[in-house]
């Protein structure tokens, strides 16, 4: 692997309106593997990986929400990993939302 691989795949997910599929092993594992033989530099690895990261990590906030909120989202290029994200991310935010909402239990509407 080299450095022009994750400036591909980061540039492929910027380009792309929905999460760009990845090939298993992922593009952070392989980059991981890469850092750790010595094949690639370490600086260029983290700051190429957290740009991509990012850029999958806004989509997924963005899936999130919308599950949330109870409408359809479309799972492809997710990976097994990410959707858990999704999914603690949409428990987390129906807990918040019952949270600020009033409780219509009591009321004598």
């Amino acid at each position: 692997m080299d450095i022009e691989a994750i400036r591909a795949a980061r540039a492929r997910e910027q380009d792309a309106a929905s999460l760009v599929e990845l090939a298993e092993p992922t593009i952070f594992e392989r980059t991981q593997a890469a850092v750790d033989d010595g094949e690639i530099d370490t600086e260029d690895a983290v700051q190429l990986t957290t740009e991509l990261a990012d850029e999958r990590a806004g989509k997924l906030l963005k899936l999130a929400s919308f599950r949330a909120a109870g409408m359809a989202v479309n799972w492809d290029g997710v990976t097994d990993q990410e959707r858990a994200l999704v999914e603690d991310l949409v428990a987390r935010l129906e807990e918040w939302r019952d949270s600020v909402t009033p409780d219509t239990e009591d009321s004598d509407e």
